[in-house]
């Protein structure tokens, strides 16, 4: 990645709680466009890695669908931008501490705003690590969960028990959904949740940037990953970060990537883009347990 001027972090307010009346609209998300303003640049000051946390779903995680609902999509216009990762799994099973921390929340948040409106996550819980990020404190939230077995204030050490997933809130299905905030516990600081989970096993992330000649980030456009077996061509896709009104999509600080691929086996690959009427392809390696950035310049034609 080229050499690139760190942007500083401001300040981050405490998120106020109270629940918005009415609830905020969806908001229109444009696809296949150019952000109004450059997206941040890669810090080469910061470590790329922090693969801190461990599994949370006991028994194993599934491979996440990187094309389906990723971090910083709307399912194709089905749903909300989304601010983390799902994991789903059988009604009922657990899920664990992904790293030693404090708890901070336990509760419904049918009358406290943690998301996008109340009532978002049904019940809750929140770990403050005891590991900071750069000299920020850093949160991750379980969401749609039953059965909290913690309660705020408790340390848990990495792999204890902290609730079962379940149905609540806004969920149709059985899942985790699984945030990390950093610099304060809001809905406005999440990342990647991603780039900090351990990689599956025998697996690794690629980490990508889609920008023109001024730095502006494309914004949903379709990504494709083709990787290059034995048995012939096997795709794989993902989709650019979209923006909203509250920029409540951000970027890993070393990377400030607007796409990623998570679970990948390692391998040869190939990148293919078709955007503004012109096609990219560019060759990757995937390596085991670490991340492979790539950088994509589009501009319009």
């Amino acid at each position: 990645m080229p050499t690139v001027t760190p942007l500083p972090s401001p300040a981050t307010p405490t998120p106020g709680r109270a629940c918005p009346q009415p609830p905020p609209p969806k908001p229109d998300y444009q696809r296949n466009v150019l952000g109004e303003w450059p997206w941040p640049t890669p810090d080469t000051a910061v470590p790329q890695s922090h693969f801190w946390l461990t599994d949370p779903v006991l028994g194993g995680r599934k491979p996440l669908a990187n094309g389906y609902y990723p971090y910083g999509w709307d399912g194709d216009g089905r749903f909300l931008l989304h601010n983390g990762a799902d994991m789903p799994a059988v009604r009922g099973t657990l899920v664990t501490a992904v790293a030693d921390g404090t708890v901070v929340v336990t509760q419904s948040d049918a009358e406290e705003l943690y998301g996008w409106r109340c009532d978002w996550y049904g019940q809750l819980v929140v770990l403050e690590l005891d590991q900071q990020w750069q000299g920020q404190p850093v949160y991750v939230l379980y969401g749609h969960v039953q059965q909290i077995q913690v309660e705020a204030g408790q340390r848990v050490a990495q792999g204890d028990p902290i609730a079962e997933i379940g149905v609540e809130g806004v969920s149709a299905v059985p899942h985790l959904h699984l945030e990390v905030r950093v610099g304060s516990n809001g809905f406005a600081t999440t990342q990647n949740p991603m780039l900090w989970l351990e990689p599956l096993p025998g697996t690794g992330v690629l980490a990508g940037r889609l920008v023109d000649g001024a730095g502006r980030p494309w914004q949903g456009v379709r990504i494709t990953l083709i990787e290059s077996t034995a048995d012939g061509p096997v795709y794989h896709y993902t989709f650019t970060y979209l923006d909203d009104p509250q920029h409540l999509i951000h970027p890993d600080a070393a990377l400030a990537e607007n796409f990623l691929f998570a679970d990948l086996p390692p391998g040869n690959y190939t990148l293919f883009v078709s955007v503004a009427g012109q096609e990219y392809r560019l060759p990757v390696v995937v390596n085991e347990g670490a991340v492979t950035a790539v950088e994509i310049m589009a501009g319009l034609p």
